[in-house]
């Protein structure tokens, strides 16, 4: 690409402008480049802050390719092509020949379709009104219409894999040029009234240069001279041109064929149609005469517009091998006659088909403004139908490693897009380990939505075996219900990460908020947590205190206590919390019928001697004496000091109880 063809552009901010408009730029996620301004910096330069350091701030601009894929109406092509690939992957490469032709209609029809939603969505007044989006409709139009274009090119020559390939090159020109057709139901529907018309003329020869003999008969039937000798004769010559049937013996038609075309020129050379000039033309286009051609060439847009016509009038019976020797020699014509036309993209690809040249084919293919689309999924049915392997086989071409590398390309950018990740899977799927590590790392950088997107994407994550990007999701959503306050939906995700830092977080916040306000979060999660406490110590804490919670609030006392005993003795209560599980001892320790006993009463002392007390010590010799409401942050406490008195004298006063009751013989 020479300079002049590179654009060229700049920030535009402050800084950028200080700094002699020069860029630095990063690919992140996304396929997008993260621009902002840069100083250049030699070899020699001194490496010092600049005078603009802390004072301009730095703007960071993300740049991202556009694709005709951000138009929602083309969506739909990704979708059912994505479902017309799958197909493709089940048959493998065991199909028959007539199912890999309907594969290749399916993903025709699939591009005629779009075609047809382009052209509505281009005519609809919100559109009319927005250029740039009726740009976009435009472009998409050029576009799908070439790759609809070459791909049912493609069908005929390489897949149908056709003896005689006229009749369906016929049926190509027709449907990539329309115009004359849909000109000539216009002239039908205008009856005798149609000869008088402008173009009646240069329609019908049209018609005639695009094989379309039918058509014509018609037209020229409602000629108001329709009944005169010429008419009558030209009428004759149409409807007696043999046409080929498949199976009918070539040798045979060849001589019929011959017959009628010396015939034609007989009756050209008589004079019949010299009372009609007009006609004479058309009689001459029909019997192939090279000056009636070549001024039709000069009309045409494409050089392959009116080339099946012509083979139809002079070489009926073409072969594949042989269409490439008549495609360059029309294509070398048409140059001639048309030397301010220059070959555009389009013409050079069709070229390339009919030349068997599929290597500069399957290159320019990828220049398509589509993503790959066309490309990646044309490669992909080469590959499985296994009709081209020759080719590729002399050409040192690895076609397998060539539909490998288009899949992946094509499946990342899906997997990047918006909306389309659930396509991308399906393809990447197809990678084997290179898809699996692509899939494991852009599965992650999905933006959630919601829970159930969320799950859709933790379900694909199991099915892969890809636990990493099943516990980075959970993680994801666990910091997101954090956020948001869901404290329940936090700690069931953080459960679900099996990150035992999260879990833990999440688990201390709760107690420590219970701490705080004596408000239990979440109670019905951390009643349901059952076997998966065990994620973290902090949640089996958690989760037993919340059962001695559940105790005392129904006054079942007796397990209350039992269970309190056992998360003093368990070793995993935190530190924050030893003053509100001390105080939640208290009234047990009142209680006038001891609910604990006498070597759990000692346990409770020791706990506060040896636990509790340091803990205050510690806290004082840091922050002072009157900074001890930082350990304690129960809202039951006011004051420390007689807190633990209270607490000393609910200890002596239940031992006190409990070893007259125990140490007291029962009267026999």
């Amino acid at each position: 690409m020479s300079d002049s063809g590179v654009f060229a552009f700049e920030l535009g901010d402050d800084l950028a402008t200080r700094c002699g408009n020069t860029l630095t730029g990063v690919f992140v996620p996304g396929s997008r480049i993260a621009l902002s301004a840069y100083r250049h910096v030699k070899h020699s330069s001194r490496d010092e802050p600049t005078e603009n350091a802390g004072q301009v701030p730095v703007l960071i601009y993300m740049a991202q390719e556009s694709t005709l894929f951000d138009e929602p109406v083309l969506r739909s092509v990704l979708a059912e092509a994505n479902a017309t690939f799958a197909t493709l992957q089940q048959l493998g490469s065991r199909a028959t020949r007539a199912e890999y032709v309907n594969i290749s209609r399916a993903y025709r029809s699939i591009v005629r379709s779009c075609l047809e939603k382009l052209e509505q969505a281009k005519k609809s007044p919100e559109v009319q009104t927005d250029e740039a989006r009726l740009q976009r409709l435009c472009d998409a139009i050029v576009v799908f219409y070439a790759a609809e274009c070459l791909w049912h090119l493609f069908e005929i020559l390489y897949i149908q894999s056709n003896q005689l390939v006229v009749p369906q090159l016929l049926d190509w020109a027709r449907f990539h040029s329309p115009h004359a057709e849909d000109r000539a139901t216009d002239l039908l529907l205008m009856g005798e009234e149609a000869s008088e018309s402008d173009d009646y003329w240069s329609i019908v020869k049209s018609l005639i240069m695009l094989g379309e003999i039918d058509v014509t008969r018609a037209v020229l039937s409602q000629n108001r001279k329709a009944g005169q000798t010429s008419f009558k004769a030209a009428e004759q010559i149409l409807k007696s041109m043999p046409v080929y049937q498949e199976g009918y013996a070539l040798q045979k038609f060849h001589s019929q064929w011959e017959f009628w075309h010396v015939d034609t020129e007989r009756k050209i050379q008589s004079g019949l149609f010299a009372t009609e000039p007009d006609l004479e033309q058309l009689i001459r286009l029909v019997a192939g005469d090279s000056e009636q051609w070549d001024a039709g060439i000069k009309e045409s847009q494409d050089f392959y517009e009116y080339l099946p016509g012509y083979l139809l009038f002079t070489k009926p019976t073409c072969k594949p091998f042989e269409l490439k020797i008549a495609a360059a020699k029309w294509l070398n014509r048409w140059c001639l006659l048309r030397p301010e036309r220059e070959q555009c993209s389009m013409n050079r690809m069709v070229s390339q088909l009919m030349d068997h040249d599929l290597r500069l084919f399957i290159y320019d293919a990828q220049k398509l403004n589509d993503t790959h689309w066309f490309s990646t999924h044309l490669i992909d049915l080469i590959h499985h139908c296994g009709q081209l392997k020759s080719y590729f086989d002399q050409n040192n071409i690895d076609l397998p490693a060539l539909r490998h590398s288009m899949i992946y390309e094509y499946g990342s950018y899906l997997m990047t897009s918006h909306n389309m990740w659930q396509l991308g899977i399906d393809y990447l799927d197809c990678c084997k380990q290179e898809g699996q590590a692509a899939i494991e790392l852009l599965l992650p950088r999905i933006t959630l939505r919601s829970e159930r997107q969320a799950t859709k994407l933790i379900n694909l994550a199991r099915q892969r075996g890809l636990i990493s990007v099943e516990r980075e999701i959970c993680k994801v959503l666990s910091k997101r219900s954090y956020d948001n306050e869901r404290y329940g939906n936090a700690l069931e995700w953080a459960i679900r990460s099996k990150d035992v830092l999260l879990v833990t977080a999440v688990a201390d916040f709760i107690l420590k908020h219970y701490s705080k306000t004596g408000c239990m979060l979440c109670p019905d999660t951390i009643a349901n947590v059952g076997g998966r406490m065990f994620a973290s110590p902090r949640l089996v804490f958690l989760s037993k205190y919340f059962e001695f919670y559940e105790f005392y609030r129904t006054r079942d006392f007796l397990s209350a206590s039992e269970l309190l005993v056992n998360l003093l003795e368990s070793k995993i209560t935190p530190d924050y919390f030893w003053p509100s599980l001390l105080i939640d001892s208290m009234p047990l320790l009142e209680s006038k019928d001891p609910k604990i006993f006498a070597k759990e009463t000692v346990a409770i002392l020791h706990h506060i001697e040896t636990d509790l007390v340091p803990i205050i010590e510690r806290d004082v010799s840091k922050y002072g004496k009157h900074h001890t409401e930082t350990v304690f942050k129960d809202y039951r406490v006011e004051n420390v000091d007689e807190i633990m008195n209270l607490l000393r004298l609910a200890c002596a006063r239940n031992l006190a109880r409990a070893l007259i009751i125990e140490n007291t013989l029962p009267v026999v």
